[in-house]
């Protein structure tokens, strides 16, 4: 696989989205989606990996992204500002000024955990239209370059604000009365997760699976590090022991501020996350590089940048985070304006890998 310049040809591009501007993808040994496998499971890329180069699928046929307005899967993308129900019959309702859902507020379906076996009404996932979504999607997730990532809404802690709201959700962590309740809860939910898992490979051609729990707001994380290894780290890993026997890879979506309270994380086997700035992305990849594969944002590239600027820049960064057994990827949030940064970071960490 020795660099030549024949692979700068671009072979795919991967349209941009929320200021982001379009992403090449150069005609290299091997598939953006390939790349990303070989850094989760091998730690060895043949070039640099870039969040972008998952595929999220989000199919209608469950009913939580349909609620969260987040359907991606080959049809038209539905929103309901009047309220749509998930998949345990909760109500989100489409916040047009925030670009998502949130619960329809002010009848939360449990008071307390210890109430979950007499009023969860558990969803019969069997008898979802999965035939009719393999259908709709059967272009979207052939998809020759990218990893197909379906996404589970919502999560663990998620799932239990959805019941609870928030305060509720977060008493029943740290309430020994309510304690053995969350445990039980989580380990059907887990279950259900994993027979969720099952149904996506039955039907579509996926690598990975992500599962979207967010963790912590702008300035800290929800809970204590004791707290999510004694409440969640247990059920995570039910999840992702079921999704490496099946061949892929887990990747966790949680934003907020939770660096005190990643080890969980890693503990858990989870093998990429994305995250967002307020983290100090360059301290955990240098901590946990080795472990999990952590997104971390390039320095801002502008459109006017000078062309030496952004050659030294992408240079470094590929120095930094291209590491033999410990390799980071492109941070989602990075805020690259100038096409010449991707040439450039192709480039040198072809070189580097492979010169």
């Amino acid at each position: 696989m020795k660099f030549s310049e024949d692979e700068m040809r671009v072979r795919y591009v991967i349209p941009g989205a929320r200021g982001r501007i379009d992403l090449p993808v150069y005609e290299a040994p091997v598939t953006a989606g390939e790349n990303m496998l070989r850094a989760i499971f091998d730690k060895a890329p043949v070039f640099m990996p870039n969040y972008r180069y998952f595929l999220g699928f989000n199919p209608r046929i469950f009913p939580d992204a349909e609620a969260r307005a987040s359907i991606r899967d080959g049809g038209e993308p539905k929103v309901h500002p009047e309220g749509f129900p998930d998949m345990f019959g909760i109500t989100w309702v489409f916040v047009e000024v925030a670009g998502g859902s949130m619960v329809k507020p002010g009848a939360p379906l449990l008071s307390t955990m210890n109430e979950w076996k007499e009023k969860v009404v558990w969803p019969d996932i069997d008898s979802w239209d999965w035939e009719g979504q393999k259908a709709l999607s059967r272009e979207f997730v052939a998809d020759p370059e990218l990893a197909v990532m379906p996404t589970i809404y919502t999560g663990y802690f998620e799932r239990m604000i959805s019941m609870m709201d928030f305060e509720g959700a977060a008493m029943a962590l740290i309430d020994e009365d309510q304690q053995k309740a969350v445990h039980e809860f989580l380990d059907k939910l887990a279950d259900l997760y994993c027979r969720m898992i099952d149904k996506f490979v039955e039907h579509f051609s996926i690598r990975g699976i992500c599962v979207h729990d967010d963790w912590g707001s702008q300035r800290s994380p929800f809970f204590s590090l004791e707290t999510a290894r004694n409440m969640f780290v247990p059920h995570l890993r039910t999840v992702v022991d079921h999704a490496h026997a099946k061949g892929l890879f887990y990747d966790m979506h949680s934003c907020g501020h939770i660096e005190s309270i990643f080890p969980a994380i890693v503990e858990a086997g989870v093998d990429s996350w994305a995250g967002q700035e307020m983290n100090d992305k360059a301290a955990m990849y240098r901590e946990y590089g080795k472990d999990i594969l952590i997104g971390v944002e390039t320095p801002d590239i502008s459109e006017d940048m000078p062309r030496d600027e952004v050659r030294r820049v992408a240079k470094e960064y590929v120095d930094a985070y291209m590491v033999p057994g410990a390799p980071a990827m492109v941070g989602y949030s990075s805020k690259i304006l100038n096409p010449c940064f991707f040439e450039d970071i192709y480039r040198f960490s072809r070189q580097k890998v492979n010169g």
